[in-house]
């Protein structure tokens, strides 16, 4: 009977642990993805001067255009910054005035924060933090810049017809 109870015994164990039970665990992980954008707008987009004549140059007698700088973004973005980049490069006589490709015209750049009365000039190619710094998920205006055209003082009025561009530059968190 001890031979039974022993090849029993030995019988019992060898199956147990072949009769292991396997657990699966699953997780289920759903993800949304989302991509946080701003799209701003100029208004107007395109400015057009006219034809300006050598003595308004001579006696600053030039009438500055002015553009709205808005944002809408889709979700409240903070630490907004801006910068100004014109395609000709910046006078050396000042760092407000941008070249336009025609010796001796350029456009003073200033600007004025959207809860602002007053134009001040802005240096370009430079950043700089505008009033509004953090933003709802909705549109606003960011401010408003002004374009004047001027005389380049160390490079001679030429006639002629320019196209030029000035790059915005807007950063965020």
């Amino acid at each position: 009977m001890l031979r039974w109870l022993a090849f029993f015994l030995i019988l019992f164990s060898i199956h147990n642990a072949s009769a292991s039970k396997s657990v699966q665990r699953k997780a289920t992980i759903n993800a949304e993805l989302a991509l946080n954008t701003c799209a701003l707008s100029l208004s107007p987009a395109n400015l057009n001067f006219q034809q300006i004549g050598f003595s308004q140059f001579e006696n600053n007698a030039t009438t500055p255009q002015t553009v709205d700088l808005n944002i809408a973004c889709s979700w409240p973005a903070t630490g907004i910054s801006l910068k100004f980049s014109p395609a000709a490069g910046v006078s050396t006589s000042s760092t407000n005035l941008m070249k336009t490709g025609l010796s001796g015209v350029g456009l003073a750049l200033a600007w004025k924060n959207a809860s602002g009365t007053d134009f001040t000039p802005l240096e370009l190619n430079k950043s700089f933090v505008p009033a509004s710094t953090a933003l709802s998920n909705q549109n606003e205006t960011l401010g408003q810049f002004q374009l004047l055209p001027k005389k380049i003082p160390e490079e001679t009025l030429q006639a002629g017809n320019i196209s030029t561009s000035l790059t915005v530059e807007v950063t965020y968190d």
